[in-house]
């Protein structure tokens, strides 16, 4: 494995890390507000927190020894793709008291993690 990948593999491991810490400090000020919201704002946190830890597993180990490396970078992308849209649509009809605005803050506040925390931690780095 190339050094390159090798650094990008490890910034999206403690990217992972502190996204969790991050969520988990949301929710609980979630909670501190109403405690009916949580739940709202976890599934839509879930929604898009899974499908991005299934993608980077998938491009960084499960990946690493194929050698067409774009294939596998689709395939993880439409496996993300396919996981947010199950996760999103269970979220909806499973959830009967499910706050439709906390679960889109939930789901639009990780996956602006998602996007940011790498590139904070690329230049925190270098």
């Amino acid at each position: 494995m190339s050094a390159v990948i090798n650094r990008a593999k490890h910034r999206y491991i403690k990217a992972i890390k502190w996204e969790m810490a991050i969520i988990f400090l949301s929710f609980l000020a979630v909670i501190t507000v109403q405690s009916e919201l949580n739940v709202s704002f976890l599934a839509g946190a879930i929604s898009s927190f899974l499908p991005h830890c299934v993608f980077v597993y998938w491009i960084f180990f499960k990946s690493a020894k194929v050698q067409q490396k774009m294939t596998a970078f689709y395939w993880g992308e439409g496996m993300k793709w396919l996981m947010t849209m199950v996760l999103i649509i269970l979220s909806l009809t499973l959830l009967p008291a499910l706050k439709v605005l906390f679960f889109f803050a939930g789901y639009f506040v990780t996956l602006l993690l998602n996007i940011v925390l790498p590139v904070m931690l690329e230049r925190h780095t270098t």
